[in-house]
């Protein structure tokens, strides 16, 4: 089957893809300022700042529906279809998962164990250091495709992915260090503030997941 010309010359999704990452960015920076809030017993100011997360990841969203619906099956793509769709994927997960924090610190007042106060914040800007990392590998995109994924472009690529899998490993090391520390204290606390504090913890780290993943989609695209 013949297929039009015109059919095939589709404008590159990829400046929205990395628009829906600038957002995304947006809308996780907002989490180290609510963990702030909380530690400070500042309830008000996390119900606004959690709202102001639902609103930017949806914001993020409206972009990500957009992209889908403007990707055809057939168009000329510097990568495969399939392996954008995943990239957009990850870099929703990482909002989708700034929201799921956000609601889960607005189900209840709860009160930040005092053990975990001090590794809480560093963690959290650990993993926020994690999300700009991969940010800037969504900058380099356009300079990779003009490289033919090659050359120096791919060198720099190749290094800030090795960047985002060292801080991915240390906010592990960190979200462990505030696990054993909400366990250290989790007779002194109800059982439904241990799971909550549990699953945000998991939130925030699924975040910089999320990011790690990005890296592995671009060390593909070189790869290939």
């Amino acid at each position: 089957m013949r297929i039009p010309l015109v059919s095939l010359l589709v404008k590159s999704p990829v400046p929205q893809v990395n628009q829906m990452m600038h957002r995304v960015e947006a809308c996780a920076a907002r989490v180290p300022e609510l963990i702030d809030r909380l530690i400070k017993n500042d309830y008000a100011a996390v119900e606004q700042i959690a709202e102001e997360i639902s609103r930017l990841e949806s914001e993020a969203d409206d972009i990500k529906d957009a992209i889908r619906l403007r990707i055809p099956v057939r168009l000329f793509l510097p990568v495969d279809r399939r392996d954008l769709l995943r990239l957009i994927s990850q870099i929703d997960g990482i909002a989708d998962c700034a929201e799921d924090v956000a609601v889960l610190l607005t189900l209840r007042r709860l009160e930040v164990p005092d053990r975990l106060k001090p590794i809480l914040p560093t963690f959290v800007d650990r993993v926020t250091e994690v999300l700009r990392a991969s940010r800037a590998l969504m900058d380099a995109y356009e300079e990779l495709v003009t490289a033919s994924f090659g050359g120096k472009a791919a060198e720099r690529v190749l290094a800030e992915i090795r960047n985002v899998e060292h801080l991915e490993h240390e906010a592990d090391k960190l979200q462990s260090q505030c696990a054993k520390a909400l366990f250290s204290v989790d007779d002194d606390l109800s059982a439904a503030s241990v799971f909550i504090w549990t699953k945000v913890l998991t939130k925030i780290g699924d975040m910089a997941n999320h990011a790690k993943h990005i890296a592995d989609q671009f060390r593909l695209f070189v790869a290939s």
